[in-house]
């Protein structure tokens, strides 16, 4: 159970990709916790569109261990989407944030598609509280929305929510209970040794059977991030509430600090996809001379829904406190993602700062 099994790379999209060591052991904890997690059984029948190379394969593998059916598309268009659905009845459907998104907007009769699904897996990124409320009022279908990592074989080593559990819902932030044989804690991210309690936000720190073993050819980072009493240092940021319930705020290196205010940008995202012009919407600092960092916002806008991107800074404003509001707003056709779902913030940097290309200056 010990051996070398797999060397799976991050994606990336905070620095350079590290290969997670994975053993055979972390694969067999996490597909029995996969399993468990959602009542997995041989009458079910799974729709899989996470990439082949990423642990999010795993879900397709405990289908097949629980005896049930992969149905496995090759690359994701919401039509062929919703056909496979209808035509394998899935119960169990995989669907990244984007992939939600699609659906909360997709024609009518998309309804019908969904009506064997049981459970909606949500993982791979933050799934915004707009669009996980706005996919429950048309679906009413539960979400798992799980949080793990390359290095924890997903909710091998993680949270997740579990259906018929609306308390763990509500408010469509959560993202739920540990998995498995999981332990979670919250650290002071400038001192890991120190345990912060319920209700104070700090960085996720996860200990269980699907931790790797540390990364590849890479010892100082795995210093950094594989502690010696097995807690893995996850650079995310979230709170526990009082049940135990975790709450994930954002990546520690996503966050913006403006004038010593710290600014989250997927809360700053979800109220941007409050307005009706917007598709799509991502949040990133940029260097200011004065302020450190200053937010700024990519939106991908429907069709002749938006006249002057400024009308969305003014959005912004009646919705958020001043300090979070962004300085610049770029339309853009669309968000930098890696293979389609992981949202890459460093490209956006790299094309949109400093000070060019965009509208709406603050």
């Amino acid at each position: 159970f010990d051996d070398l099994c797999q060397i799976q790379y991050t994606a990336g999209t905070t620095g350079k990709p590290k290969g997670a060591m994975l053993t055979h052991g972390n694969w067999m904890a996490a597909l029995e916790a996969e399993r468990d997690a959602l009542a997995l059984t041989g009458d079910d029948r799974y729709l899989g569109i996470y990439p082949m190379g990423h642990v999010g394969v795993s879900w397709g593998l405990a289908v097949l261990r629980a005896g049930g059916t992969w149905v496995i598309m090759e690359r994701f268009s919401l039509d062929r989407y919703l056909a496979l659905c209808r035509e394998y009845r899935i119960t169990v459907l995989s669907g990244m944030p984007p992939v939600i998104h699609s659906l909360c907007t997709a024609p009518a009769g998309a309804e019908d598609a969904l009506e064997t699904v049981r459970v909606m897996i949500s993982g791979g990124g933050p799934l915004l509280p707009a669009v996980w409320e706005a996919f429950d009022r048309r679906y009413a279908i539960p979400v798992a929305n799980a949080y793990g990592l390359s290095e924890t074989v997903v909710i091998g080593t993680g949270t997740i929510t579990i259906p018929g559990r609306p308390d763990l819902t509500r408010g469509f932030r959560s993202v739920g209970f540990p998995a498995g044989y999981t332990e979670v804690k919250i650290v002071d991210p400038g001192d890991p040794g120190r345990t912060l309690s319920p209700g104070d936000e700090g960085e996720i720190a996860l200990r269980g059977p699907s931790v790797a073993k540390g990364y590849w050819n890479m010892p100082v980072a795995t210093a950094e991030s594989f502690l010696p009493d097995g807690w893995f240092l996850s650079g995310d940021i979230g709170h526990l509430d009082d049940r135990g319930v975790l709450i994930v705020t954002d990546r520690k290196k996503d966050m913006i600090i403006m004038s010593g205010w710290k600014i989250y940008p997927t809360e700053v995202e979800n109220s941007i996809l409050g307005h009706p012009a917007v598709q799509d919407a991502a949040v990133f600092g940029c260097p200011d001379e004065r302020r450190g960092e200053v937010p700024v916002a990519a939106v991908v806008v429907r069709e002749h829904a938006l006249s002057d991107p400024r009308e969305l800074i003014a959005f912004c404003r009646d919705r958020m406190a001043g300090y979070k509001v962004p300085r610049r707003i770029v339309v853009v056709d669309a968000l930098p993602r890696v293979q389609g779902w992981k949202l890459v913030r460093r490209a956006l940097q790299e094309a949109y700062c400093p000070d060019e290309g965009g509208e709406g200056l603050l």
